[in-house]
């Protein structure tokens, strides 16, 4: 996991970002449970989807607020093919 996180660290500050990385004790796997981890809203949490196109086979990933949905048929018509969750 160590490798993962210099990694992102490495790619936010190529990009000009100042993050903080926080690693979890309990699962985060909801934005629900991240929320609770983090002692904040779950609309302060960023949800990341992947999706693959049918088509393509491409992946895309969408970067969703914690308290929304993702609405698949306009990130349908966004990547030009149907979705499905990878």
């Amino acid at each position: 996991m160590a490798g993962s996180i210099d990694r992102v660290t490495k790619a936010a500050a190529d990009a000009g970002l100042d993050i903080e990385i926080r690693r979890m004790g309990a699962s985060t796997r909801t934005a629900e449970e991240a929320a609770a981890q983090c002692g904040c809203t779950v609309a302060q949490i960023v949800k990341s989807l992947v999706f693959q196109g049918e088509a393509s086979g491409k992946l895309f990933l969408f970067l969703v607020s914690g308290s929304n949905q993702l609405d698949l048929a306009k990130a349908a018509a966004l990547t030009g093919e149907p979705l499905k969750r990878a």
